[in-house]
Formats: structure tokens, C-alpha cells, sequence
């Protein structure tokens, strides 16, 4: 009997959007799979909270179009019909003032906006050349494939090109914070390039029952097991042996082989196999922190079309967006009332965290009562979730080490990684990590099957 067809399970670890992708696309190779998952539910950092007739996300909260892998995975699924289109609407303040971009038109509203002065404007073709340049190379999959960037933070890419000023105050550093939550002074400039092409510049869209409709559709066929915490996984000679504890205690299982989504620096201390270089760099992998908190009102806030508004360093040091979900698609909040949620930066939230849930929300409200004046007068209830691990936090040349720790994956291994630290963090680099991992692995299974030997020993694979 071929490994393919055998009775043995599959092992994922992780049952966010990486591992469930992964056991999804294992799934349909024939595999029979089981996920282990910590939490008492899917999704990872991905929740939809409903209270009261209020709809609200938790964490990650738009789906842009140019998210490939999970709108591929959406059609799989049948939930297309399940997307509604995002108002694209994006806010960018300037000196308390609301200045309206298009997401899926930003070069040409860039062009046209009063955020910036002439001279800045002149000043985007530098911009613009260097985008084209990097372009090609910006991989949700691998991003140190632009490695050769991997070099300067945003900040001294801007001083390099004289592009600095008003173009980075403005523009620049406000797209890293709104998509790492980090200043541009810490992080890659390969991150920049990401987020403006990967990410932010594209039509939006939202679930209509919000993203843990996703995580719980894709979940539905697969064995899950919640509530599980994995301690060990070990390769053999021809399967690998997994040890988790549950509610009933300790358990050791074996398995044809494994897929670990979790957070990087978690992982060596799941496989004492792994070769310490690799450990290594998986455990020197820092994470961003968020305080996100959900406002319920009971109205908008006056003056407020977008749906995402972006903080610049000058207007706040706490804040890098506001997402106005009474704005974002319909059926978020009860008629009348308005929702919205604020999210912190990294550096606060690490100063704030001790901080109380009135705390936190004053701190946060007070720097964007100026866009919406009175509007801690309308609030109705608070929600506050705080987020730790986050994101990698990239510093100039991580990407470059990306590349070193990429190649050196064996991928005969019967372990797999699918952690989204292979690219900027985000969804769809979660569910490409997952996707990748899985064809791998499976591949990995065929040819030891075919030629009735076994992987190569203490190599573990990177997805």
C-alpha cells in the first residue's frame, strides 16, 4: 500500500490560515490528516466577534484582491459568493486633516491629492522607478528573493534618494505603519515595497460573515483537535512520532509526517532535530505587538468616509490606524450606529501593556478624537484585544538570512514548516506558506514510496 493511500495520519500543527491551508491542500492529494491546535478554536489571529447586532474583526480585518492564494482557496471552498466588495476608501492625515485615497487607485490619487505639495509629487517618480525595479521580485511565497534590497530601513532609503520629507512623512513611513504597526526607521525597505504593491494598492474586500467564517468553512471537513498543545515531534525511518498533551493527558502518536505552523521561535523547541543554525535564526526572530480595541457607537462619526485611515508619526505616536467598519461593508453594525476599531502601534502597546482597559482606550482615543470630535461620547461598549506575537519584526537584512535558512530546506524531510515568517505577515502569506509546505511534504511521501526508502534523518524542511 502506497503512503498516499496508508492509514496513517498526517500531523498539522497550527489551525490558523497556514496549517488549515495546508491540511486542506493535503486533503485533496488524499491524505488523511490531523490538525492539533492549542486554542479552543480556529483561526488563529484571525476572529470575528459578533455582540448586539455588531459585527467586528478582532484581528487582521480587510482581504485585499491581491491576496492570490486565499481568494484561490476561497473559490475551492465555495465561498465566493460569500465576499462582498470593501469600500477602498483610504484616509491619510495631514495636520488633523482626512485626505482620501483610493486603495485599488492609489498612484493616480496620490498624484491628484493635496496630502502632498508639488514638489513632493515630482519626487514619486523616484519612488516609482525603484517600484518597478523591486517589483518583480516581491514574493508572497519567498520574499528573499529581493534580498539584494535587504539593506536599509524606509528611512535611509528615503535620506538616499533625497525622497525624504514630506514624501516620507506622509506617505512612505504611514504605509509601513499601517501595515507592519512599526516606524520606518527599524524595519527593511524591502518591507515598504511589499506592502505598497502587495498589499494596500488593490480593491478590498470583507467576508460577509467576517473572516472566522472562513477559518471555520475551511476547517469543517478536517479532523481538528482543540485544546492541544504539541510538545515533540521526531522524524524515524519511515514516519514521524509526535507527543501533544490534551485534556486527557500526555499522548504519543505516530505519523507519516508533519507540517509545524507555528511562530517561528517556537518551532525549535518543537524539533530537537533541527540543525542549530536554523534554530537559530528561528529563535531570534522577533515579534510585533498590537492593542487593537473595537468601539461600538451609537452613531458614525461625523465627517468620516473612509474605511481605513492611516496615521502619520506627526499626528500620533500611538496610533497607526483607525478602521471604520460601519464604513468597510454593510451589515457590521445595527442601522444608525457606527463601529470602529483602533489600532496601536508596536512600540506603545510593549509601554502599555500593563496598562488597564480605560487606560489603553484613553491613550488611544486621544490622539484620534481630533479627527472625530465627541465621539467618546457615543460609545456603547469597548471591546480591547491585545496581540502578542504580531508580525516579524524585519530589520534590514533578515530577508538576506531568509535566503540562507530557505536553502538549506531538505525537502525529503517528513517535516515541513509553513510559518508566515517566509515573507511580510500577513494572510495570504500565511495560506502560501501552508500551501507550499503541503505540496512538499506530499512529494516528499511519493518518491519515499516509490523507491520503498526512507527520507534522509535529522533534515527538517522549511515551507
Amino acid at each position: 500500500m502506497s503512503e498516499t493511500t496508508a492509514p496513517r495520519p498526517i500531523f498539522v500543527v497550527g489551525a490558523g490560515p497556514s496549517g488549515l491551508a495546508a491540511a486542506h491542500r493535503l486533503t485533496t492529494k488524499g491524505h488523511q490528516v490531523v490538525v492539533l491546535e492549542r486554542r479552543d478554536r480556529v483561526g488563529g489571529q484571525l476572529l470575528t466577534v459578533k455582540q448586539g447586532g455588531f459585527l467586528m474583526e478582532t484581528g487582521a480585518t480587510v482581504l485585499p484582491e491581491a491576496y492570490s492564494a486565499v481568494m484561490r482557496l476561497v473559490d475551492e471552498i465555495g465561498m465566493r459568493g460569500e465576499l462582498i466588495p470593501s469600500n477602498s476608501l483610504m484616509g491619510f492625515v495631514r495636520d488633523q486633516t482626512l485626505h482620501l485615497l483610493r486603495a485599488d487607485n492609489l498612484a493616480l490619487d496620490a498624484a491628484r491629492t493635496k496630502l502632498l505639495s508639488t514638489r513632493a509629487k515630482l519626487q514619486v517618480g523616484k519612488l516609482a522607478i525603484d517600484a518597478l525595479r523591486i517589483g518583480k521580485l516581491l514574493s508572497y511565497e519567498d520574499l528573499s528573493l529581493a534580498s539584494a534590497y535587504d539593506r536599509e530601513t524606509p528611512a535611509a532609503y528615503a535620506a538616499r534618494r533625497g525622497i525624504g520629507g514630506e514624501l516620507y512623512d506622509y506617505l512612505i513611513e504611514p504605509t509601513v505603519r499601517a501595515g507592519a504597526g512599526v516606524p520606518g526607521d527599524v524595519i527593511s525597505v524591502v518591507e515598504f515595497f511589499f506592502l505598497w504593491q502587495k498589499v494596500l494598492g488593490t480593491k478590498l474586500f470583507a467576508f460577509r460573515d467576517g473572516y472566522t467564517s472562513f477559518m471555520q468553512r475551511l476547517a469543517a471537513p478536517l479532523d481538528v483537535r482543540l485544546g492541544v498543545a504539541v510538545e515533540e515531534i521526531v522524524e524515524r525511518r519511515d514516519g514521524v512520532e509526535i507527543t501533544w498533551s490534551g485534556p486527557e493527558g500526555q499522548h504519543t502518536e505516530t505519523g507519516a509526517g508533519a507540517i509545524v505552523s507555528s511562530m517561528g521561535n517556537e518551532v525549535p523547541d518543537l524539533l530537537p532535530q533541527l540543525e542549530p543554525d536554523r534554530a537559530a535564526f528561528l529563535r531570534n526572530l522577533r515579534y510585533t505587538s498590537c492593542i487593537n480595541i473595537n468601539v461600538g457607537l451609537s452613531q458614525p462619526p461625523a465627517n468620516m468616509p473612509a474605511s481605513f485611515v492611516v496615521f502619520p508619526r506627526p499626528s500620533s505616536d500611538a496610533l497607526f490606524a483607525i478602521i471604520a467598519e460601519h464604513n468597510k461593508a454593510p451589515g457590521r453594525t445595527p442601522p444608525g450606529k457606527g463601529l470602529i476599531g483602533l489600532y496601536s502601534m508596536n512600540e506603545w502597546a510593549v509601554e502599555h501593556a500593563e496598562d488597564d482597559d480605560d487606560a489603553v482606550l484613553t491613550g488611544l482615543l486621544r490622539d484620534a478624537e481630533p479627527l472625530m470630535p465627541g465621539v467618546a461620547d457615543h460609545i456603547e461598549f469597548v471591546r480591547v484585544n491585545r496581540w502578542y506575537p504580531v508580525l516579524v519584526y524585519s530589520h534590514p537584512g533578515l530577508y538576506r538570512e531568509l535566503g540562507r535558512f530557505y536553502a538549506t530546506r531538505r525537502r525529503g524531510s517528513r517535516i515541513h514548516l509553513a510559518g508566515s515568517y517566509n515573507s511580510s505577515g500577513n494572510v495570504n502569506t500565511a495560506v502560501a506558506a501552508g500551501e507550499r509546505s503541503a505540496s512538499e511534504l506530499a512529494d516528499a511521501l511519493a518518491t519515499a514510496a516509490r523507491h520503498s526508502i526512507a527520507p534522509p534523518r535529522h533534515r527538517v524542511g522549511a515551507g
